[in-house]
């Protein structure tokens, strides 16, 4: 199967694309943190098409992550595949981050049967969530500020894993061992997921579980410059 991955939703942008060989990993490229995505996410994906000599429209299935993260890179993410899968015609599917992350998490050694996540959700808080082994999810994914999280998690997960594992271990927030505090999404793992994902179940919709800290004005509060 011929499958398209992205992932923008923690600052990392990624894309991958498999071929249908399952003795071979995905062809990855990635865009450098803190780089211009919603720039450079369609030349990429376009420079990774061009060099494995692959047209959009011989695409089975195309996958996106749909967040939680960064609001911009998931709205910029989900639009890009939403788009080039309309245009193509070819079904796009969607996986939340947190189950990328446990797609990956449970390659490692070691990994109990029942675990944490926790990523950044910004303004000293985290979102969180509790799996079990095999990624079947104990509890939603939740935000939380950083010294509710002792109290989410404990008695419950075995260890933490996760972008803000290791930030929440540090400030004493968390007393759990810490384990791949390195973990993020990344396309690579979503691709080879992307089969398991059920396209009415699973759709390529954004995933915030929070608003948007930044929000419109209402009643002209701000004046604009021309007035």
């Amino acid at each position: 199967m011929r499958i398209l991955a992205i992932e923008t939703s923690m600052g990392r942008t990624s894309v991958a694309l498999t071929l249908g060989r399952p003795a071979e990993p995905p062809l990855a490229k990635e865009i450098a943190p803190g780089t211009g995505h919603a720039e450079q996410l369609i030349p990429l994906i376009g420079s990774l098409m061009a060099e494995a000599d692959v047209s959009f429209g011989s695409l089975d299935r195309i996958a996106v992550c749909i967040g939680p993260g960064g609001f911009s890179g998931i709205r910029t993410g989900v639009a890009a595949g939403r788009g080039i899968g309309l245009a193509a015609q070819v079904p796009v599917v969607g996986a939340t981050s947190f189950r990328i992350m446990a797609a990956a998490f449970e390659k490692k050694p070691g990994v109990p049967e029942i675990y944490g996540l926790a990523a950044p959700a910004g303004l000293n808080a985290v979102y969180c969530q509790i799996l079990s082994r095999g990624g079947a999810p104990v509890t939603d994914i939740v935000a939380l500020p950083q010294p509710e999280c002792a109290a989410f998690f404990s008695g419950r997960a075995e260890i933490l894993a996760g972008p803000a594992a290791g930030a929440l271990s540090e400030g004493g927030f968390v007393s759990l061992p810490i384990m791949a505090p390195g973990l993020r999404p990344d396309a690579a793992t979503l691709a080879g997921i992307a089969m398991s994902l059920d396209p009415a179940r699973d759709a390529p919709s954004p995933y915030y579980v929070r608003e948007a800290d930044a929000k419109p004005q209402t009643n002209h509060v701000i004046a604009l410059r021309s007035d």
